[in-house]
C-alpha cells in the first residue's frame, strides 16, 4: 500500500514537472516570437520610410535637373543672342570701314571682307555653341552627381539604421537566450529539489512506520513478558505452598522416625516443627524475592534490548537521510556544473555569430559602395545650388537637352534599381 502511494506521488510529480517545462517552452517561444515580430515591424517601417524618402529624393532630383536645365538654357540663349548681336555689330563696323574707302573699290572690298568675316563668324558661333553645350553638360553632370551622392548618403544612413536595428535585435535575442538558459536551469533545479523533497518525505514516512512497528513489537513483547511474569507470580505461591506441604509432611515423617529412635518431649518436637516452618517461610519469601529479581532483570533486559534496537534503527535511518542529503548535494552540484558548461558553450558560440553578422554587414556596405562608386566610400560630395549652376554657366557651358534627359534617366534608374535590390 505504501509502495503504491509512493509510486503515485512520483508519477504526479513527474506529470507536474513535465507540464511546467511545456509551459516554460511555450512561454519562451512566445517571448522570442514577440521580440522578432516587433523588430520585423520596426524594420518594415524603416524600409517603408526609406522607400518614401528615396522616391521623394528622386522626384526632387528630376525636378531640380529639369528646372536647372531650363534656366541654364534660357541664360545660354541670352548669351547666344548677345553673341550674335556682337557679330552683327562687327558686320556694321565692317560696312562703316568700307564706306570710308574709294567708291570704285568699295563693292569688291566689302564682298571679300564680308565673306571672310562670315567664315570667321561661323567658326566663332560653332565654337561658342560647343562651349555652351559643354558647359551645360558639365553643370548637369555635376548636379546629377550631387543628387547621386545625396541618395548614396541616404541609402548609407538607412543601411546603418537597419544594421543598428539588426544589432539591437541580435543583442535582445542573446539577452533573451541568456535569461531562458538561466530560467531553465532554475526550473530544473527546483524540480530536482522537489524530487529530493518527496524522497525525504517518503523516507520520513517509512522511517516513522518502521519505528512505530518496532515500538509496537516491543510493546507486545513487554505485554507478553508482563503477562507471563504475572502468571508466574500468581503460580509461585501455589507451587510453594504445595511444596511446603510436601516438605512439612516429609519433615514430620522424618521427625516421627527420629522420635522412635530417640524419643523427645512434645515441646521439643513442637519447637523443631516451629523452626522448620519459620525456615520454610523464609525460603518462601526468598523464593518470591528471587522471582521478583528475575522478573525485574528480564524486563530490564528486554527493555534495554528494545531500546538498543530502536537506537540502532534510528542510527540506520539517520545514515540513510545523510546519504540522501549527500546525494542531493552532489546532484545539485552536478546540475550547476552542467549549467555553467552550457553557459560557457553558449557564450563561445556568440563570437562566431557576431562575426558572421558583422561580415554580412560589411558585405552589404561593400555592395552599396560598389553600386554608388568611390564618392560613396569617401562620403564626400559636391553640393551645387541653383546659384552654383548659374555661376558655371557664366564661365563655362552645358550639354544639349537631349543628353541632359538621358543623364537624368540613367541616375533615376540606378537609384531605383539599388533601392529595390536593398529592399528585397
Amino acid at each position: 500500500m505504501l509502495q503504491k502511494q509512493e509510486t503515485k506521488q512520483f508519477q504526479d510529480l513527474t506529470c507536474k514537472a513535465q507540464y511546467a517545462k511545456d509551459q516554460q517552452d511555450k512561454k519562451f517561444e512566445q517571448e522570442k516570437g514577440t521580440l522578432i515580430r516587433n523588430y520585423e515591424n520596426d524594420l518594415d517601417a524603416l524600409n517603408r520610410q526609406q522607400k518614401l524618402q528615396v522616391e521623394k529624393a528622386e522626384a526632387q532630383q528630376d525636378m531640380d535637373l529639369r528646372f536647372s536645365s531650363k534656366r541654364l538654357r534660357l541664360d545660354q540663349e541670352r548669351d547666344l543672342k548677345k553673341f550674335r548681336e556682337d557679330l552683327k555689330q562687327e558686320v556694321k563696323l565692317l560696312k562703316q570701314e568700307v564706306d570710308l574707302m574709294p567708291k570704285e573699290r568699295r563693292k569688291d572690298m566689302f564682298r571679300i571682307r564680308r565673306e571672310k568675316l562670315e567664315i570667321e563668324h561661323a567658326e566663332k558661333e560653332r565654337a561658342f555653341l560647343e562651349k555652351l553645350n559643354e558647359s551645360h553638360e558639365l553643370a548637369m553632370k555635376r548636379l546629377a552627381d550631387n543628387h547621386r551622392d545625396k541618395i548614396a548618403r541616404l541609402e548609407r544612413q538607412f543601411l546603418e539604421q537597419k544594421q543598428q536595428l539588426l544589432r539591437a535585435r541580435e543583442n535582445s535575442i542573446w539577452e533573451l537566450e541568456d535569461r531562458h538558459i538561466h530560467e531553465r536551469h532554475q526550473l530544473d533545479k527546483r524540480q530536482l529539489k522537489d524530487v529530493f523533497f518527496l524522497q525525504r518525505h517518503q523516507m520520513l514516512v517509512r522511517h516513522e512506520k518502521e519505528l512505530e512497528q518496532i515500538k509496537r513489537m516491543n510493546a507486545r513483547r513487554d505485554e507478553e513478558i508482563i503477562k507471563r511474569q504475572a502468571i508466574e507470580k500468581r503460580q509461585l505461591p501455589k507451587h510453594i505452598r504445595a511444596e511446603m506441604k510436601v516438605r512439612e509432611h516429609m519433615f514430620r515423617e522424618s521427625l516421627r522416625i527420629s522420635m522412635a529412635s530417640y524419643p523427645d518431649s512434645p515441646e521439643q518436637e513442637r519447637e523443631k516443627l516451629r523452626r522448620f516452618q519459620e525456615q520454610e517461610k523464609k525460603r518462601y519469601k526468598a523464593e518470591q524475592e528471587r522471582q521478583e529479581k528475575k522478573h525485574r532483570r528480564q524486563l530490564e533486559e528486554m527493555r534495554a534490548m528494545a531500546e538498543a534496537t530502536i537506537k540502532e534503527l534510528e542510527q540506520l535511518q539517520n545514515e540513510k537521510r545523510k546519504m540522501l542529503m549527500e546525494h542531493e548535494t552532489l546532484k545539485l552540484k552536478q546540475h550547476d556544473e552542467e549549467y555553467n558548461a552550457s553557459v560557457r558553450e553558449w557564450k563561445a558560440q556568440l563570437k562566431p555569430r557576431k562575426q558572421m553578422l558583422e561580415e554580412e554587414f560589411a558585405r552589404q556596405v561593400e555592395e552599396q559602395e560598389k553600386f554608388y562608386g568611390a564618392s560613396y566610400a569617401a562620403n564626400s560630395s559636391i553640393h551645387l545650388s541653383d546659384y552654383d549652376i548659374l555661376a558655371v554657366s557664366s564661365s563655362s557651358s552645358a550639354t544639349t537637352p537631349t543628353s541632359h534627359d538621358g543623364s537624368v534617366g540613367s541616375r533615376l534608374s540606378l537609384s531605383s534599381s539599388f533601392t529595390q535590390q536593398r529592399s528585397s
